[in-house]
């Protein structure tokens, strides 16, 4: 077998991203190296990697864990959270599932009344707000194509990439103000919150915050051009998001746990292990760096803002030059 006969003859779309990423790391991920500096700024070191992004790329090429797979599937993901926070907890949390459709075709829109959120299993943003004045066939049509399509490959986010696809149609969470409530995403390392996002008004007027996990805001994060927040929610639910985050993350160097937070219920929404792929830009080189340190677990139980100004004033900081 070579290389042409398995894309000509339609071998198995994973054999496919096995073999391409086999054909990249043979050649020390060229393309990965360009992407990863035109897009953050500075250049990608996996002998030694030192900042946040850069980290998270070595965890794509050689972290094995089997536990990254089950846990960015959205249907096995929901066991998981059962096996680590007890049946009763996650049934409080797990967002109630209509259907788990394996081909698209299946999914009974023709019987339902009401709205409902499409999402694939084995992919991040492939997601849609189905009501019921929409074309059944138009939706099918649609959850067929997510079907047919690995994620992630091109940037190598290795966890996607053998997830048996389905597509996941569950009930829509609307908070007090009739909107898609706030995303409130737990960035976690070695089981302990180090900085959370707050997102809201995300498919409409998206604004985010960052802060530390005392709920101070850090300087110069991954705002994307996005405005802030006029005001840091201050929610009656925080610590208990926040030991849930812990919680669920304590089994990884790092991810990022999102929840949702609806009066006085949380809603679990998924667990991310290379969050922005690694690619979105820290406003500042130092904060990037600063958390890069976070991946070390002699500094687990340090705050943001200590690792910050020991980075500001360190020669580390100017190891890697970012472009300007």
């Amino acid at each position: 077998m070579n290389i042409r006969e398995v894309f000509r003859k339609g071998y198995p779309q994973n054999l496919k991203d096995r073999l391409l990423f086999s054909l990249e790391k043979a050649r020390d991920f060229p393309k990965i190296h360009r992407i990863f500096e035109r897009m953050v700024g500075y250049p990608l070191d996996l002998k030694n990697p030192i900042t946040h992004n850069q980290r998270i790329f070595f965890k794509k090429i050689y972290d094995r864990n089997p536990l990254l797979v089950i846990t960015s599937d959205k249907v096995k993901v929901r066991d998981y959270i059962k096996e680590k926070l007890g049946k009763e907890l996650a049934e409080e949390l797990l967002i109630p599932t209509y259907f788990v459709s394996k081909t698209g075709d299946d999914i009974p829109m023709e019987s339902w009344n009401h709205d409902f959120f499409m999402k694939a299993n084995h992919a991040s943003g492939f997601n849609k707000y189905v009501s019921t004045t929409d074309d059944p066939k138009e939706i099918k049509d649609l959850a067929k194509s997510w079907l047919a399509q690995s994620y992630g490959q091109h940037y190598l986010e290795w966890a996607y990439r053998d997830i048996p696809r389905r597509v996941i149609c569950e009930q829509v969470l609307v908070d007090e103000r009739g909107k898609i409530p706030m995303d409130i995403k737990f960035y976690c390392f070695h089981g302990k919150v180090k900085m959370i996002m707050f997102v809201d008004d995300r498919f409409e007027d998206q604004r985010r915050s960052y802060t530390d996990e005392n709920l101070k805001e850090i300087p110069d994060p991954q705002t994307l051009g996005y405005e802030k927040l006029k005001e840091i929610p201050q929610l009656e639910t925080f610590d208990k998001m926040k030991s849930i985050s812990e919680k669920l993350s304590e089994d990884f160097t790092y991810c990022r746990v999102d929840l949702y937070s609806i009066g006085q219920k949380i809603y679990f929404g998924e667990i991310t292990h290379y969050t922005g792929a690694g690619l979105e830009k820290f406003d500042q080189y130092e904060t990037d760096l600063t958390f890069g340190e976070f991946w070390k677990p002699e500094n687990k139980d340090l705050n943001f803002f200590e690792l910050y100004e020991k980075i500001k004033i360190s020669p580390n900081s100017s190891l890697i030059i970012p472009h300007s």
